[in-house]
């Protein structure tokens, strides 16, 4: 990806490189994307992808020495198919290198975003691939991590990157005694019997593993469980289907049981075709992929323009690739469409994949939040509190101070509008030491709470667990109560270093940094459920249903800071999700739509049937409301009909401070003029391959999330139907989601929280 670099700041050097903007980032380090600083040039092709050990970090003598190994490997294996190391340094403060940048995509990109590839680029694609590693393979060198996502696309051919895991034929592993290296779906069976096993013929299978992804789009071991994936590897059973008839047997060799079965990879090369001659002088990409070409070089062309004409490059905008990420290479890499022609200045969009052990994590494009600095910790998503010390995280998981700087809360703030705002690229809103991650959870996750180091998630029962924002790991977790109706995950509102989870026992106040119970508020009694939750200045507004009586709710506001139940309201109908924005109390009641005074809980005004959702725009005194096919807009002091807006409405509207107002209407993404119900534009149909359940405003982006997938769209409208930024994720193979999730940026950085049991955080591009 391409990442802005901090704005403000003098440029920064590597060794004889100035870095232009970051490009990835991984367990270890980071790469940025650089050009030598006496020699400023606007020309991708002689710029340098340069790896860094990340900061927080200790470098000691075992380190260097492994460093020093990789720069070894890297060094000898050269040739046009590799991505060649050109500087390095082991002996610096902060190790570092400097590779080749291929301005192009993975091919694990171009087959998400264009498909499996034509026979005859499949062909191309195979020979030059191996023979490369024919020649790794010829100085005594293994990939060992042959992956799609390990597979750059370039305008001449593939080259092969991160040899990072790269080990001589006789020297000792790189890495640590009996850890498996390599990416679950392109692994050889000698993989998971101990890295000592590979052998050249491994790289082969993980090459006819690549091929059959190329040619169909799928890996050939892909399985819904990871367990099944493993067993059919080591028992070579591939499914094949979809490869090509004329492709088939060549990849069935590779993919053989016994390592002395299959072809070497010079002889790979030959049966694919390669006669010898070399590449061919115009390699047979598609023209889905030939795009993609042209969108990674205009995205360094601009970071290199800026760098020459002396301006900074920290304003540039964030962008970046749809792969799965590497766990040994931290060289993810750019993709920019061109900028629509009918804006020449509206900047690219990107989506970025960066995780752990091969799983994709989710990234969006431009997402930000609602800079609210009221100090309240309200439900406006912004800042709680005055800026204060760090209550990062150490490294070894241990809190620090508990003092917050910022709080950061779902669904864009107060009236639930879905619109982040500009602080969501806002650096400083970002957790000290944050790179992307992902972390399992229990099933039945809810919205997470950015507090800002610490993600708070609730989930079923009254569960609730902290992670570290920075990297992921569990910090604490209060298990939950499975109690059906009652266990739904609710709202976490966070205020200072405090978090209050909503669970079948009342309300529970929690130490954002430890976990240990504060406090406890209880709730209406055992024949009460939790229907929702919503924050608004302090104040948590809960609705219940009764369990006996199936056709009563009831509605009470708690005081947080002391626990004080300031008032109950009981109600003639179910309640649905509370929404407290503008003074009120938003309630339906099955369809009818109800507001209560937020001070005393007295109903203040009701309208006519029609409402199930609620999203309010307080700038305007509007609430929008679907249930019957389209946007009901109500003035929200009466609940009087003002208009409609659109038809065949599938999701809940999101709203944004300016009065856009975006829904998916049948399929297209459709954006309206609140005040006067003008439509703007709209997306041709189909948008989604999938229902959308949320929509949101990401600064000038719209954003579209369904279960995997994530399109991104600019505020002003597309300028044609490919005028879009779009990312199907690559989950893990055994992780199979039911719903989509809830988004939340904070700094330039997204968490988003799966309701089947997974939290991903990646880049804003």
């Amino acid at each position: 990806m391409l990442e802005a670099l901090p704005p403000g700041q003098p440029a920064r050097l590597i060794g004889p490189y100035r870095l232009l903007a970051r490009l990835g980032a991984g367990g270890m380090g980071e790469v940025h994307l650089a050009c030598r600083a006496d020699a400023p040039t606007a020309d991708p092709h002689r710029m340098v992808a340069v790896k860094t050990v990340r900061e927080d970090l200790e470098v000691d003598g075992d380190f260097r020495t492994r460093f020093r190994r990789e720069i070894a490997a890297a060094r000898t294996v050269d040739g046009p198919g590799v991505a060649r190391l050109v500087d390095a340094d082991a002996d610096a403060p902060s190790p570092w290198l400097a590779t080749e940048y291929v301005p192009g995509p993975s091919l694990a990109e171009a087959v998400a975003r264009s498909g499996a590839l034509p026979v005859a680029a499949v062909r191309a694609l195979g020979v030059a691939l191996a023979t490369a590693l024919a020649a790794v393979h010829g100085v005594k060198v293994l990939h060992r991590d042959l992956k799609p996502a390990n597979v750059l696309l370039g305008a001449a051919g593939p080259k092969l990157i991160d040899f990072g895991i790269a080990q001589a034929f006789e020297a000792t592993a790189l890495t640590s005694t009996g850890l498996v290296i390599g990416s679950p779906g392109f692994m050889s069976p000698e993989h998971l019997v101990g890295s000592r096993a590979v052998v050249p013929a491994s790289d082969v299978f993980c090459l006819g593993a690549v091929l059959a992804y190329a040619a169909s789009g799928q890996g050939p071991f892909h399985d819904e469980e990871m367990a099944a994936v493993i067993y059919r590897i080591t028992r070579a059973d591939a499914e094949l289907s979809g490869v090509p008839e004329e492709l088939r047997p060549v990849v069935e060799r590779c993919l053989r049981l016994d390592p002395a079965e299959r072809p070497s990879a010079g002889e790979l090369a030959s049966l694919l075709g390669g006669g010898g001659g070399g590449a061919p002088e115009v390699f047979p990409w598609p023209g889905g992929v030939l795009s993609l070409l042209a969108e990674y070089g205009e995205a360094a062309r601009s970071v290199g323009e800026a760098a020459s004409s002396g301006a900074g490059v920290a304003d540039l905008p964030t962008l970046g690739p749809v792969v799965p990420y590497s766990p040994t290479a931290v060289t993810d890499r750019p993709v920019t469409p061109t900028a629509a022609p009918v804006e020449p200045r509206r900047r690219p969009w990107g989506a970025v994949v960066a995780g752990t052990v091969a799983v994709a994590v989710l990234a969006t494009v431009g997402v930000v939040l609602l800079n609210r600095a009221d100090g309240s910790g309200g439900s406006g998503g912004g800042a709680a509190g005055a800026p204060s010390a760090s209550a990062v995280p150490g490294a070894s998981g241990s809190p620090g101070p508990q003092t917050l700087s910022q709080v950061v809360l779902p669904y864009g703030g107060t009236g639930r509008t879905n619109d982040f705002g500009k602080a969501g690229t806002d650096r400083a809103y970002r957790p000290s030491g944050w790179s992307p991650w992902m972390a399992e959870v229990e099933a039945g996750v809810g919205p997470c709470a950015l507090s800002p180091k610490v993600l708070v998630c609730p989930g079923s029962g009254g569960a609730v667990t902290g992670l570290n924002a920075a990297d992921g790991k569990e910090l604490w977790k209060v298990p939950g109560r499975g109690e059906g109706l009652r266990s739904g995950a609710q709202y976490p509102a966070v205020v200072g270093d405090t978090a209050y989870v909503t669970g079948p026992d009342g309300v529970v106040a929690y130490g954002v940094l430890d976990g240990k119970e504060r406090s406890r508020v209880p709730g209406p009694g055992a024949d009460w459920a939790v229907k929702g939750t919503d924050l608004l200045d302090g104040v948590l507004y809960s609705t219940y249903v009764n369990m006996r009586d199936e056709r009563t709710g009831l509605v009470t506001a708690v005081h947080l800071a002391d626990g004080k139940e300031l008032w109950r309201t009981p109600l003639d109908a179910l309640p649905e999700q509370p929404v407290a924005a503008a003074g009120r109390v938003f309630v339906p009641l099955g369809i009818v739509p109800v507001a209560l005074d937020a001070r005393t809980g007295k109903e203040a005004a009701r309208g006519e049937e029609g409402c199930q959702e609620f999203t309010v725009h307080e700038e305007s005194g509007s609430v929008l409301c679907t249930g019957t096919g389209s946007v009901a807009v109500l003035d929200a002091a009466t609940l009087k009909l003002r208009r409609t807006l659109g038809t065949a409405v599938s999701a809940r509207p999101t709203v944004r401070a300016d009065g856009l107002v975006a829904v998916d209407e049948g399929g297209s993404l459709v954006l309206y003029d609140l005040a006067d119900g003008r439509e703007r534009w709209r997306a041709a149909a189909p948008v989604f391959r999938e229902a959308t359940d949320d929509i949101y405003f990401v600064g000038d982006r719209v954003l579209t999330v369904g279960k995997a997938e994530i399109r991104s769209y600019a505020v002003s409208g597309p300028a044609n139907e490919n005028d879009h930024g779009e990312f199907y994720a690559e989950l893990p193979d055994d992780f199979n989601p039911q719903a989509s999730g809830d988004a939340l940026a904070a700094g330039g950085a997204v968490f988003v929280t799966l309701p089947d049991g997974l939290v991903v955080s990646g880049y804003l591009p």
